[in-house]
């Protein structure tokens, strides 16, 4: 081969360095949003303690166990006035 040939088979070559640079920010990537998963956990783990919370709140009030048997009461009521005799 000659100078020239040399030459073109070395600009011709594809080069292995696209693909490792890919692998390189794929891998950084990775590495960074890997503790974002663990505060993602953190933040529905406290908004599902807070929503217990305020339903047990909820639930032990007294006049409201009152309130949805007067309710459920006057559903089925209705339901059956509305049936034939």
């Amino acid at each position: 081969m000659n100078e020239s040939m040399t030459h073109m088979a070395v600009v011709a070559r594809p080069s292995a360095e696209p693909g490792k640079m890919q692998r390189v920010k794929k891998k950084a990537r990775q590495l960074a949003e890997r503790g974002m998963a663990t505060a993602e956990y953190a933040v529905g783990i406290l908004a599902a303690v807070a929503l217990a919370l305020v339903l047990l709140k909820v639930f032990n009030a007294g006049g409201f166990l009152d309130t949805i048997m007067k309710l459920v009461t006057s559903i089925f009521d209705k339901i059956l006035g509305w049936l034939p005799s």
